[in-house]
């Protein structure tokens, strides 16, 4: 990953992501991220339409845009499959959260956690400043 893909995941704290309602529609979704190395993770309630959707049909796609713009639109595509965490893991991954901003919501105590991992660049695909990722 390059330094300028890597800096888009580290300045981002909201993302994009779209899953596939029942009838096969796209959903849309913007959710609070953080990433590692290996991964993208989000905290949402069951509830809602996008944790609904992944947990019938487990694809997803994720869109980060920087917001320096001083050379040019950059961002990150990533497009794979969603893994609901269990309670320890999304213990774990509030704290990734925690330590990026501070401190953690009061809403995400109560959110799941989910996690998409980064996958293999896609040298092809990605041109200038778009970076595309598969798992």
């Amino acid at each position: 990953m390059t330094d300028e893909a890597r800096a888009i995941l580290d300045d981002n704290l909201i993302g994009s992501i779209a899953t596939i309602n029942e009838d096969g529609s796209p959903w849309v979704s913007p959710v609070h991220i953080v990433a590692d190395d290996e991964a993208v993770y989000w905290f949402s309630k069951e509830t809602v339409q996008h944790s609904q959707n992944v947990a019938r049909d487990p694809r997803v796609s994720l869109t980060l845009f920087s917001t320096d713009l001083s050379r040019g639109p950059k961002g990150i595509y990533v497009q794979g499959e969603v893994e609901k965490l269990d309670v320890d893991a999304t213990t774990e991954a509030r704290k990734l959260l925690e330590a990026k901003i501070g401190f953690l919501p009061p809403n995400f105590l109560e959110a799941t956690g989910y996690r998409l991992k980064i996958g293999e660049f896609n040298r092809g695909k990605s041109t200038g400043n778009c970076w595309y990722f598969y798992t």
